[in-house]
C-alpha cells in the first residue's frame, strides 16, 4: 500500500548535486506529487530523465516493476555515468506564449500579449534565491551554460526550466525548453534538511 502511495500520489526525491541552491542544497529531501498539477511561473519540478526508450518489452517491463517496488527511488534507465540520463529538478521561469531573453544570468519575460519584459522575480508569485558568480575579467561566454542570450520565443507546449546555481548547471540553456510530459512532478515539500523544511 505504501508503495503505492509513493508511485502514484506523493515520492521522496533526493537532490543529489548543487545544481539548485541555496534552496535546494545537496541532499536534501523533498516530496513530489506526480498528479496532473497546473505548473505554475516558479513552481520546482522533478523532470524525467533523458534517455532513449528502451529497446525491448523486457527492459520496460523490468523498469516499470524497479521503480514501484523502490517508490521510484532506483530507476534502470538512468545512468550515473551521464548525469543528465537522471532526474532533475529545476525550476520552471518561463511558460508557454513567454518572449525570453537572459542577462547576467538573469531572466527577462515578457508573457504572452503583454507590451513589457519583467524580471522573472517580479513575475513569480514565488520568491526564491539564485547563485551566481560574476565571471572574471575576459572570461570567454561561450565556456560552460551562458549568463546571457538572445531573445526567443516559446512554443505552445513549451517551458523554459533553470537550476538555482545559474553557473554550475545543465538546463533550458543547454538542452532547450521541456514539454508538458517531460515535467514527471511538482515538489510539494523540502523536508530535509530539517531545518529547513518548506512548502512549495
Amino acid at each position: 500500500m505504501i508503495n503505492i502511495i509513493f508511485a502514484f500520489l506523493i515520492f521522496p526525491v533526493k537532490q543529489a548535486s548543487t545544481s539548485m541552491v541555496p534552496d535546494f542544497p545537496e541532499n536534501s529531501i523533498s516530496f513530489v506529487t506526480p498528479l496532473n498539477v497546473m505548473v505554475n511561473r516558479g513552481d520546482v519540478v522533478l523532470l524525467k530523465n533523458k534517455v532513449i526508450d528502451p529497446k525491448n518489452v523486457f527492459e520496460k517491463i523490468w523498469h516499470n516493476i524497479s521503480i514501484f517496488f523502490t517508490a521510484q527511488q532506483y530507476d534502470s534507465y538512468a545512468n550515473k555515468d551521464y548525469p543528465d540520463t537522471n532526474n532533475q529538478i529545476r525550476r520552471v521561469v518561463g511558460l508557454p506564449g513567454d518572449e525570453i531573453y537572459m542577462t547576467d544570468y538573469v531572466l527577462y519575460i515578457k508573457p504572452q500579449g503583454e507590451k513589457h519584459f519583467l524580471t522573472e522575480f517580479e513575475l513569480s508569485k514565488k520568491a526564491y534565491n539564485l547563485t551566481f558568480v560574476t565571471p572574471p575579467v575576459g572570461w570567454n561566454g561561450s565556456v560552460g551554460v551562458k549568463g546571457s542570450f538572445e531573445p526567443i520565443t516559446l512554443g505552445s507546449d513549451e517551458y523554459f526550466v533553470l537550476g538555482d546555481n545559474r553557473i554550475a548547471v545543465s538546463d533550458s540553456r543547454l538542452w532547450g525548453s521541456v514539454s508538458r510530459k517531460d515535467i514527471k512532478g511538482k515538489i510539494l515539500l523540502k523536508y530535509f534538511p530539517f531545518n529547513s523544511i518548506k512548502f512549495y
